[in-house]
């Protein structure tokens, strides 16, 4: 039975990279909204939840703005080397 390839796999590598590029970035904004107000409340900020709504957002796109290029890198490497040599994983 042969499976279907998702659209992302047969994408070009340029549009796989951006798309964790983006996905990551998506998912640091979101951890940042969490974590950031529940940090003031546990920390007592003098800041408001607003502010630290907002503050969260920044870092936390940020901070992963930082790592997604190389882990997008990483994905679109493995991703070649398992579309050229199937059988290397199963050594």
């Amino acid at each position: 039975m042969k499976k279907t390839d998702h659209w992302l796999e047969r994408s070009h590598w340029s549009v796989y990279a951006a798309a964790w590029i983006l996905g990551l970035v998506v998912i640091g904004t979101i951890l940042g909204t969490i974590l950031f107000p529940l940090g003031g409340l546990m920390l007592g900020a003098k800041r408001s939840s607003t502010e630290l709504f907002i503050r969260g957002a920044r870092f936390g796109s940020f901070y992963f703005l930082i790592w997604a290029p190389a882990i997008a890198i990483s994905a679109c490497v493995m991703r070649a080397y398992r579309k050229k040599y199937p059988d290397a994983e199963k050594r």
